[in-house]
């Protein structure tokens, strides 16, 4: 390992873009002092009852850049990507059809991060970036889903208000059988807390 003193330009390059990078679901901003704003987007993904679509949740961009040799292609064979909404009011009032944004953003002083299923907290020397709900896809629809930790305040973009689908979020509740219970609770839904160490 090389020294900061012994090469002290290639250090101050690692510093300035060390740190670990996550996407905070439901918010436009970054939580803590020691956070920045990469990006904030709108949070997007395959359509919800679509049965061969990819399942990661995307961070889109507000200003997405085009390839100009693909205005004019129309391949055959493609998936399709949607913008992302709340299913219901779970979450929060008055949620029920908005589009979910997102923001994208680097925890300068860690290297590490964690979403934690089940827990609103962080242990040892492990720091809350933020806590909330955990959302999935609904379980009847065909497309998978992944998990993702909602925040506990979400936001909405303010031009997505009607009801068209897509991507789509619900609460996830726990099912006692093969999950013990206790230490879950049958049938009540699931926190998270996305953790930096």
């Amino acid at each position: 390992m090389v020294a900061c003193s012994d090469v002290y330009m290639h250090c101050v390059r690692h510093l300035k873009f060390a740190g670990s990078v996550y996407t905070r679901w439901g918010r436009k901003d970054c939580s803590g002092n020691e956070t920045e704003l990469v990006y904030t987007g709108i949070a997007g993904g395959a359509w919800y009852d679509y049965s061969g679509s990819a399942v990661i949740t995307l961070c889109l961009p507000h200003n997405p850049d085009v390839i100009n040799e693909d205005l004019k292609k129309n391949p055959f064979y493609k998936d399709f990507l949607y913008g992302a909404e709340y299913q219901d009011n779970y979450f929060a009032e008055n949620l029920d059809g908005n589009d979910v944004p997102c923001a994208v953003c680097r925890a300068k002083h860690s290297s590490s991060i964690l979403m934690i299923p089940g827990k609103t907290s962080c242990s040892g020397s492990w720091k809350i970036e933020y806590n909330g709900r955990l959302a999935s896809g609904h379980y009847n629809h065909h497309t998978g889903s992944q998990y993702v930790c909602m925040d506990m305040n979400p936001e909405v973009l303010e031009k997505g208000s009607t009801d068209h689908n897509g991507k789509l979020f619900v609460g996830v509740q726990a099912k006692c059988g093969s999950l013990s219970c206790p230490p879950f609770h049958d049938n009540v839904m699931v926190s998270c807390v996305v953790c930096s160490g």
